[in-house]
Parts: structure tokens; sequence; C-alpha cells
């Protein structure tokens, strides 16, 4: 693997203090209010975690660095499942569904439709049974044509045959996609749980009543402090 070319910080002219294309700051901030539709996520959010990267100027003052953000490079938006699963497998799976927001090219990236993706599994189970149904009836159609025909032994252990095999593959058919709608639903279950309990955690926050339940996985992913619907950041 080369090594990449090593660049002087420049003084930015504009602001002061020294700039580099690889100077950056990343901001996590936590967004609350509004239901908002996420990449591969099956509920309307009120609690989301956003991630922006920016360009950066370090300016010395008081003999300390002092870093600024700059221009937004790339903006995401994460259910709290999502970011769970991202600071829990690093390293680990080809990566987490977020949804982008804003990068350099679209300042404003446009929003989902809401389109349930159980809408999808659901559909598909269908498709596989009524697949299913119609090869079995098929066969069970022609089983009934050899009997009453009198077609002879060899084409009524035939049509017995397909009829058995028809049989034999709607179990592991099916079973294998009910399997994908039950994977579905326990991973929307998971998110809304995830949501559920961010909300529990944030009243107690602001009434500072003490947890009738602990929940330690949400306490574990050291979570921003909260936004308003503004976009400005409250303390945490």
């Amino acid at each position: 693997m080369s090594r990449r070319p090593a660049q002087e910080p420049a003084i930015d002219a504009e602001h002061g203090g020294e700039i580099h294309p690889a100077f950056g700051v990343a901001v996590v901030t936590r967004r609350s209010g509004g239901g908002r539709s996420l990449f591969q996520s099956d509920l309307l959010h009120t609690e989301t975690v956003s991630l922006s990267i920016r360009e950066a100027v370090r300016s010395r003052d008081l003999n300390h660095d002092r870093v600024h953000p700059g221009r937004r490079l790339v903006e995401i938006e994460m259910s709290l499942a999502q970011w769970g699963s991202l600071v829990s497998s690093m390293g680990l799976g080809s990566g987490v569904s977020v949804t982008i927001r804003s990068t350099e090219r679209d300042a404003i990236v446009p929003e989902i439709p809401h389109q349930p993706r159980t809408a999808e599994n659901l559909r598909e189970v269908r498709e596989v049974t009524d697949r299913m149904y119609a090869r079995v009836k098929e066969a069970t159609a022609a089983l009934r044509e050899a009997i009453h025909a009198k077609k002879g032994v060899r084409a009524t252990k035939e049509a017995l045959g397909a009829l058995e095999s028809a049989v034999a593959h709607v179990g592991s058919n099916a079973q294998f996609a009910v399997d994908s709608l039950a994977e579905a639903g326990e991973q929307v279950v998971s998110q809304a749980r995830a949501d559920i309990e961010a909300h529990v955690l944030e009243v107690i926050r602001l009434t500072g009543a003490g947890p009738s339940i602990e929940a330690p996985a949400i306490n574990a992913l050291a979570l921003p402090g909260p936004m308003t619907s503004g976009g400005e950041a409250t303390d945490a």
C-alpha cells in the first residue's frame, strides 16, 4: 500500500488559523421532535442520532490549539437502534444502514417516503403461498384426471409423484418466507424498544424522577444531548 503524500497546513486568509484537506471535525447530536422516516426502518422516529463531518480550522490562542468546525461535508441520521449497532459492531459485517441528510453536492437530500419494509415481506409471503397453493392444486387435478380417466398405473404414479413433490416444497419455501417475515418483525421491535427506552430516559432526565426500570443498553450508547425541533442542541 503506497503512502499518501504529505502536505503542510496552509493559513486561512479569511478566518486566520491553519487549514488542511485532512483537518476535520465529527459532530454527534441527538435530535428530538417530529416523526422522521429513516432508511431501513419501519418506524417514524421522534428520537434520532445525527452524525456530521465538517472541515476544520485550527487556530492557536493562549498556548492552546482551538479547532473550529467549518463547511459541512456530509451528515447522516440514524435511529437509536442503528446508532447502537454502529458503535457496537466495529469491524463486523458490511456496515449499518443510515439516512444521508446532506452532502457536498446536495445541501438538502430529499426525504424518504415512509414505506415499511414489513409490507414487502408480507407481499412475498403471499406470493410464495399463492404459488405453492397453485402448484399443489395443479398436481392434485392431474392426479384426479389420471385416476378418473384410467390412464394407467404409470401415469397415476407420475401424477402422485408430482403431487408429493409439490407438497414437500410447500413446507421449506413457506418456512423461509415466514422466517424472513419474523426476522423483519424482530428488527421493528428492536427499533421500537430503543426509541421507547430513550424517551423514558429523557423524561426521567427532565423531571428528575428516579428510574423504575434500568435501561443499561441505552445508557451504554453514550447518546449526545437532545436537540430541539429547530436543530439547536440542548445541554445534556
